[in-house]
């Protein structure tokens, strides 16, 4: 156990220095109260959230970076179901896994990034990333990245997997909060999150209440796994690096594999195109 000051208040952090699924330069941790306190307020204003089944719960954990004295907190917020059928697209499956990461100065508990799994262009099979922080205007850009090889990332092969995504950068200033917590809606049938500008009047407020648990070792074995309809695809091991929410789909899900493959080398083409 670990006590920490975040601005006025005082957490007692409880690490798990076993934990695989994390670089090595990385702790996890968990505090309860910790993650209570700046979990996002999630709303479903136009009823995605709630089809067929509300949000299960929302599992967290905490990585620190202790020489940088920056944490972060992990949000992945879990649906047993998800249906979601467009003319002859179809997205159903079983177990739907969103993430959403709040970035906190160790020293002074301000928040400095806002990281939600949010939607991008057909480019991206259809997911992006915002992320909130100090800018003065939004731009949008794509990113090449790679995962964490298998020693932290099941699916990361022996050097990581390449892949990419879009990132759109968003001024914090225009992200509602709420006592401290960001507001995040639910956007799409395949549950993609976006944030409340302050500004935007809400005619209903339909809250969304997932109970909060833990995301440790147990659950994400069961994640990776075990949940074979559909295994958790989320590299968490390295949270502070761009573009922060990472995917890349497990070896039997052959065809998502190859359109992200195909995806990489366009961007990648594109950017010496263009460059």
């Amino acid at each position: 156990m670990l006590r920490l000051q975040i601005g006025c208040r005082e957490y007692e952090l409880e690490y798990d220095a076993q934990d695989s699924f994390v670089s090595p330069d990385l702790v996890v941790a968990y505090c309860s109260q910790l993650a209570e306190d700046f979990a996002p307020v999630l709303l479903d204003s136009w009823g995605w959230g709630s089809k067929p089944y509300p949000p299960e719960f929302m599992a967290y954990r905490i990585v620190i970076d202790s020489r940088r004295q920056r944490l972060c907190i992990f949000y992945e917020v879990y649906w047993r179901r998800q249906e979601c059928t467009w003319m002859e697209l179809s997205k159903d499956h079983d177990h739907d896994y969103e993430q959403i990461q709040i970035h906190l100065d160790a020293e002074t508990g301000k928040t400095e990034k806002v990281i939600v799994s949010s939607v991008g262009g057909p480019e991206h099979a259809g997911h992006g990333v915002e992320v909130y922080r100090e800018i003065v205007e939004a731009e949008c850009r794509d990113v090449l990245y790679t995962t964490a090889p298998r020693t932290s990332f099941p699916w990361g092969g022996d050097h990581g997997q390449n892949t990419s995504t879009e990132i759109r950068e968003i001024p914090i200033g225009d992200l509602r909060f709420e006592n401290g917590r960001p507001v995040i809606e639910v956007l799409n049938c395949y549950h993609a999150f976006v944030g409340l500008k302050p500004k935007r009047f809400l005619e209903k407020r339909n809250e969304l209440h997932p109970r909060l648990e833990r995301l440790d070792r147990e659950l994400l074995e069961i994640w990776y796994y075990r949940n074979a309809k559909n295994r958790f695809g989320h590299d968490i091991s390295k949270p502070f690096d761009e573009p922060h929410v990472m995917y890349y789909p497990p070896p039997e899900d052959l065809l998502s594999r190859l359109v992200y493959a195909l995806l990489w080398r366009w961007t990648s083409l594109k950017r010496y195109l263009f460059a």
